[in-house]
């Protein structure tokens, strides 16, 4: 294979290190290789000596503006086919494999994910398509779905969500990257309803997933009250004047105050803001839409579809899975061992489990595996029963069953005093640090 990336996965970050730090350590596990990882943030010295994927190259960008530094990215990218994917989102290990599939169809010029919320578990973002306005309408696709087709409109688009997506290089480049215009919000509409505009289909792509975990920003806060909405509102004239009548700027504008006003309503009367910042909330958004109904618009600019383009060169691999069993008291072990193993790079999942019908909750730890927390009697997926018998070993046989299609479990390891760990030898050759605990091969 040819040492130049054909896949380039682009990661812009601000003021978010640790965040970013636990990112990269996770993309590690991806079951293919020969993509590089581009890193654009204006704290690249937080990350020497990180565990990440390689090659990394770190690009700085002070300019809080979210487009212009995918643009950056964009420009130092090496790779045939892009992928997008925030600093605070975990991606699970097929997501990158999933994501780039329909690209093997050379109409297409962008695929998007879906997204899972803070419990690691229930969808966060499913599929959506984007008006002329900018108002974004859900789309009827299940998580389990093969890929969706949709053909060019001039009128609408689905949205390739920013913190999961890809696009093909040369369509990017054709219709000009992301327009600085958007330093934040539909950013990731505007790019998809001009590639559509320009005549490349666009796929929805359910199977690959990542788990947003939505941390602090410069425009929000841990729970998720914002601290401005001048940039919502200067993004939302500038979408609208660039693509809908002019007739329709001002309704969309009145109708998005009314949504974000009820929006701040709610989290108020949730007591996550105080109330005198509903108002100042409200300013910045109108301020935001002064200066939206000023800016230049830039127009878009098709030019024709490139030349057909081979699919992307990558190659599968395998990591070994291990899932880490024991209970709150077995936290430093699991800890320890998590870590060692995953400095070796394999995978590990810890599953620490309370005798309790607690609900299940899914991260990602700094010292680089993955933590599920939860009941053994209690539930996983939001549609289970919130009350289930379970002994220690059917608990952690179900969370295998739910690990399947995300992160297939290779062996289980359980803190009881036994030799097994020759089980493990062939296919890993940590035989010493398992020295001692039940391993058992799924």
């Amino acid at each position: 294979m040819d040492s130049t990336p054909d896949i380039s996965v682009i990661v812009v970050s601000r003021d978010r290190p640790q965040e970013l730090v636990k990112m990269l350590s996770c993309l590690r596990f991806q079951d293919i290789s020969g993509f590089e990882v581009i890193v654009v943030t204006n704290t690249p010295g937080a990350l020497e000596d990180t565990a990440a994927p390689r090659p990394l190259r770190l690009f700085d960008c002070d300019e809080a503006n979210i487009s212009v530094a995918r643009n950056v990215g964009l420009a130092a990218a090496k790779g045939r086919y892009i992928a997008f994917c925030d600093d605070d989102a975990l991606p699970d290990p097929s997501w990158l494999r999933h994501l780039l599939a329909p690209f093997k169809d050379p109409k297409i010029g962008g695929t998007g994910g879906y997204t899972r919320g803070r419990n690691g578990i229930s969808l966060q973002w499913g599929a959506v398509e984007t008006d002329t306005v900018g108002v974004a309408q859900p789309l009827d696709i299940p998580k389990d779905s093969a890929p969706v087709i949709f053909l060019p409109s001039a009128e609408r688009a689905p949205v390739m969500i920013g913190t999961n997506c890809a696009f093909r290089a040369s369509a990017l480049q054709q219709i000009g990257g992301f327009d600085p215009a958007f330093a934040y919000y539909l950013d990731d509409s505007d790019v998809s309803l001009r590639l559509s505009q320009a005549g490349w289909h666009l796929a929805i792509v359910p199977r690959a997933q990542v788990h947003h975990g939505f941390a602090a920003g410069p425009y929000r806060a841990q729970n998720r009250v914002p601290k401005t909405l001048q940039p919502h509102g200067r993004s939302k004239a500038v979408f609208c004047r660039k693509y809908a009548k002019k007739q329709a700027l001002e309704p969309a504008l009145a109708a998005f105050r009314q949504l974000q006003f009820k929006r701040l309503e709610k989290q108020m009367l949730a007591g996550l803001m105080e109330p005198d910042t509903l108002p100042q909330l409200i300013k910045s958004l109108e301020k935001g839409f002064s200066e939206g109904r000023k800016m230049a618009v830039l127009a878009p600019k098709p030019k024709g579809q490139p030349d057909t383009e081979s699919p992307p060169v990558f190659s599968t691999k395998t990591t070994p899975h291990i899932l880490l069993v024991g209970r709150k008291s077995d936290k430093a072990w699991m800890d320890r061992l998590g870590h060692t193993l995953s400095e070796a790079q394999i995978m590990v999942t810890g599953l620490t489990l309370s005798r309790s019908a607690a609900f299940m909750q899914v991260s990602f730890s700094r010292r680089g595996f993955w933590r599920h927390r939860g009941g053994q009697f209690g539930k996983t997926l939001r549609s289970d029963p919130v009350f289930r018998w379970f002994s220690r070993k059917q608990k952690a046989g179900a969370e295998q069953e739910w690990l399947k299609t995300i992160r297939p479990v290779d062996f289980v390891v359980y803190p009881e005093r036994h030799k097994g760990a020759d089980i493990i030898l062939p296919q890993t050759g940590v035989m010493s640090c398992l020295e001692g605990f039940v391993v058992e091969a799924v």
